[in-house]
């Protein structure tokens, strides 16, 4: 059987988790859903390998090209001090009016991952995600298949709707990577805010399919 994992350290409204798991599950894949302040920095030093798909619904950056995925866990200066030191993780702030959470680096990701991804699809759903490449080949080089983003800002709303569509195309229509986006963006379209689009990494993969 199939497996998919949901990691959500957004974490808000019911929608998403609700149609995920249900698209998901009805194609035929055993889903699991991590979110709210489970998604630490100590996971994302120890992601669950093996899974087919990898859904990432997170708030995301690039900063000098280095995407950063923001954790569920507020910021301690006191904690993981020796990865603060090393600029693996870093306090960020999803929103003005809200406090600082840990985020997690590229480089974090590829030194605590390794091999972990082994042919998984990573569905990035933070803005940003491909901005830069820069995490898109960490994961591919750790295993991955291919890596789908955003190359810029995208408000929550739009980006749920969006990867729904996405996951409906990938897994219940069974359509390609290029295919799926292609079908995602005439349906949904670019994000009405920030005209925002989908992409994918490595664009010769275009061809793959999910399920």
């Amino acid at each position: 059987q199939k497996s998919a994992i949901i990691i959500d350290s957004i974490n808000e409204g019911q929608e998403f988790k609700t149609q995920s798991n249900l698209l998901l599950s009805q194609s035929g894949f055993q889903v699991k859903y991590v979110s709210g302040e489970n998604v630490t920095v100590d996971f994302f030093k120890n992601l669950p390998e093996k899974n087919d798909l990898y859904i990432f619904r997170v708030h995301s950056t690039c900063i000098n090209n280095r995407t950063w995925i923001f954790t569920g866990e507020k910021y301690r200066p006191e904690s993981y001090s020796l990865l603060q030191l090393a600029d693996l993780i870093h306090k960020a702030k999803p929103s003005l009016d809200s406090g600082y959470y840990f985020s997690v680096s590229p480089e974090l990701i590829q030194q605590y991952n390794k091999n972990r991804f082994k042919d998984g699809a990573i569905l990035m759903m933070g803005y940003e995600g491909l901005d830069s490449n820069d995490l898109a080949q960490v994961f591919c080089f750790e295993g991955a298949s291919v890596y789908l983003s955003w190359d810029g800002y995208v408000c929550l709303e739009h980006t749920d709707q969006t990867f729904l569509a996405l996951i409906d195309a990938l897994c219940t229509r069974k359509l390609s990577i290029s295919e799926s986006i292609a079908y995602t963006m005439l349906t949904i379209g670019d994000d009405p805010i920030y005209n925002s689009s989908l992409k994918y990494y490595p664009l010769e993969h275009g061809y793959l399919k999910v399920s």
